[in-house]
């Protein structure tokens, strides 16, 4: 079951995005809860919907509330907030779901539509939204020879299934629940793939109708990322603890390559060029759509009997070296790096900080190409250069095993 927050719907506001033709639609199959909480929407007149005593039940929800209905309100919520008209009806053209053609709906009309008629295509919009909004990866490198790189792994239905099920094994050992779901996105020579699972169960107080005092018990979803690059042979790994990660990388390793111990700890970053080419190493007109770049942040440890950790900052801290940046940079033990990179289109500047050897957060995903073939060109991407200048290899077959 979806985290429930019950609070988004407080509002009767909200619901009013929804028309009321639309509204009654979406909540018929879960009449006989509202029913048994005191409210008979199978006769309430379209034109007259109880707005207020729809929401306050969704606000006060009791230990019989339907989970599918908490999962449809999630959806719907989450697609309705987050994106934008043209990509759901692109979406539904393409699964030939022939919504209503009527140019006064809203986004959270189309949300609703969509999920009267296919709400596995809502739940896949969503999960793609969350895979692709991830900016901060731990990266592992392959054993396959860089030169024998740029191949995706067949990723069958029947692998989709056999991963779920190991992974399922793990999370219900680990007190998470089970049903696991995974979803892939290939963009091209990268696939990005969503794991969505349960946490531990969440036991808290709520308030009651009549002012008295409940426990809410439920189980809380998390969505864990993971991006293939067959360029490079590496997968990085967005997830919440260190057992999730281990579990991943041996169970793709596994399933998706033959060998659990398939991905380890990959050398990536380095921060050197910082040393090795001072103000250089901020050069970008050699990078389309990228027209400055800053030094704002770098840590360092400086090695001894009690080890001391230093972290300097600034607007541009090259200009504020000067001559002496080399002085200023040139001992101790970089532990990370911010940048803020200013983009072609944008006034707004978007900071990336770099953690060796594996370790890189970025602000917004779409960035990530720019960055990447910046930090490759100045150095700060450790790999040999035969392979980044590699001639793209292979394209991804579009995956949907969700």
């Amino acid at each position: 079951m979806s985290a429930f927050n019950p609070r988004i719907f407080t509002n009767p506001g909200r619901l009013k995005e929804i028309s009321p033709k639309s509204l009654k639609a979406f909540l018929t199959p879960w009449l006989g809860y509202f029913s048994a909480r005191g409210l008979d929407l199978s006769s309430a007149p379209i034109t007259d919907l109880p707005f207020d005593d729809i929401a306050h039940i969704l606000l006060n929800p009791d230990e019989s509330v339907p989970e599918e209905m908490v999962d449809a309100l999630y959806y719907v919520h989450e697609t309705a907030n987050n994106e934008e008209m043209e990509e759901l009806l692109e979406r539904a053209e393409q699964a030939g779901l022939g919504l209503e053609a009527d140019p006064e709906v809203t986004v959270a009309d189309v949300a609703v539509q969509i999920w009267l008629k296919k709400p596995e295509l809502l739940q896949r919009h969503h999960a793609e939204t969350v895979a692709f909004k991830r900016t901060n990866f731990m990266y592992f490198s392959g054993s396959v020879a860089k030169k024998t790189a740029g191949s995706l792994p067949d990723i069958s239905e029947a692998a989709f299934k056999v991963l779920q099920e190991r992974m399922d094994g793990w999370f219900e050992k680990k007190r998470r629940g089970h049903d696991c779901r995974i979803f892939a996105f290939p963009r091209g020579k990268k696939v990005w793939l969503l794991v969505r699972h349960g946490m531990p169960m969440r036991r808290e107080g709520k308030h009651e109708e009549g002012g008295g005092s409940g426990i809410a018990f439920y189980r809380p979803q998390q969505h864990d990322v993971l991006i293939y690059d067959s360029e490079t042979d590496e997968i990085g790994v967005n997830a919440g603890t260190k057992g999730e990660r281990e579990l991943y990388l041996e169970t793709f390793g596994d399933v998706l390559f033959g060998s659990e111990t398939y991905f380890e700890s990959s050398e990536r970053y380095t921060l050197e060029p910082l040393r090795d080419s001072g103000p250089n190493a901020m050069a970008c007109d050699d990078i389309e759509g990228i027209k400055g770049v800053r030094l704002v942040e770098f840590g360092r440890i400086w090695p001894g009997t009690v080890p001391e950790r230093e972290i300097r900052k600034g607007d541009d801290l090259f200009r504020a070296y000067g001559e002496n940046w080399n002085l200023r940079l040139g001992k101790g033990a970089f532990t990370h790096a911010t940048f803020k990179f200013a983009f072609e289109g944008t006034k707004r500047e978007r900071s990336v900080t770099i953690r060796p050897a594996n370790i890189a957060r970025y602000e917004r995903e779409s960035d990530e190409a720019m960055i990447e073939e910046w930090l490759k060109a100045r150095g700060f991407w450790d790999i040999p250069a035969e392979d980044a200048n590699e001639e793209d290899k292979a394209d991804f077959e579009v995956l949907d095993y969700a």
